[in-house]
């Protein structure tokens, strides 16, 4: 009898032990859905407020970039502040203009005198252009030439070179009277280092340089001088002392130089 009671109360708690251990089992898998479905729903809730929050930042967005921009403007009033002043009206007045044809008046021309006389062989055309009466005189008794004008470039025995003699020489011994070729007006007595004491004397609108003048001299700056007034003698040409001895002569217009036979006369 007392074997078989605790038969029984041993079966009864085996199946007590086991009953308790199914209903834990039951219990941890019913907790683990429960959880697994909260945070099912916890994502698909987090989802939703995100989606919702997306689309409605890109509609302000949308909104915001589609929103027309207006900017206020002002029309001119200028042209009704000009024309209307205290109630007073100002019409505009259009002058009346004449056009009247300018005539340029007449001016009298008048001619420069050359100061560039060209070359020419005719001494009659040379004497009207300088203002000459008449022919220039020789500057010496002899009138013999020894070395002709040349604005080539000709051999100076002296200087050793080729260079243009823009003079006439006459042959004089030292001490020969120079005589004036036609009446002018004494410019200027000085000395050259090339040509010695050069006599320069104006006539009008050309000059005659006497280079070779020795120290005796007859005239001064601004002596009116007569045509054959003998004026010096001659003397030595630095430049040309290899070519004998002579006076040397040149004829200016300005500052070209002319060839003086073309003004001397040739009646002799």
């Amino acid at each position: 009898m007392a074997a078989s009671d605790n038969n029984k109360v041993g079966g009864a708690i085996f199946n007590m032990r086991r009953y308790s251990y199914h209903k834990n089992k039951k219990t941890r898998k019913e907790k683990v859905g429960f959880f697994t479905a909260f945070s099912v729903c916890i994502i698909a809730v987090a989802l939703a407020l995100w989606s919702t929050y997306a689309s409605i930042g890109g509609f302000d967005n949308q909104n915001i970039e589609s929103e027309p921009t207006y900017i206020a403007t002002m029309e001119p009033v200028t042209e009704a502040v000009n024309n209307q002043v205290t109630g007073i009206t100002v019409t505009d007045v259009q002058e009346e203009t004449t056009e009247t044809e300018w005539v340029e008046p007449e001016t009298e021309t008048t001619e420069e005198p050359a100061t560039e006389v060209p070359y020419t062989g005719e001494n009659g055309s040379l004497q009207t252009i300088l203002q000459v009466s008449a022919s220039l005189d020789y500057p010496v008794a002899s009138g013999k030439i020894t070395k002709e004008y040349s604005e080539d470039a000709v051999y100076n025995k002296t200087m050793g070179d080729y260079r243009a003699h823009t003079g006439v020489d006459f042959e004089a011994d030292i001490g020969d009277n120079i005589v004036a070729m036609s009446e002018g007006v004494v410019d200027s007595v000085y000395t050259d280092e090339m040509f010695g004491t050069v006599i320069k004397i104006t006539h009008g609108n050309f000059s005659i340089y006497y280079c070779g003048v020795s120290d005796h001299i007859y005239c001064q700056q601004g002596d009116e001088i007569n045509r054959g007034d003998i004026i010096g003698k001659v003397g030595e040409i630095p430049s040309e002392k290899e070519d004998g001895m002579h006076l040397h002569i040149e004829v200016k217009v300005g500052d070209k130089t002319i060839d003086p036979l073309t003004v001397i006369g040739s009646n002799r």
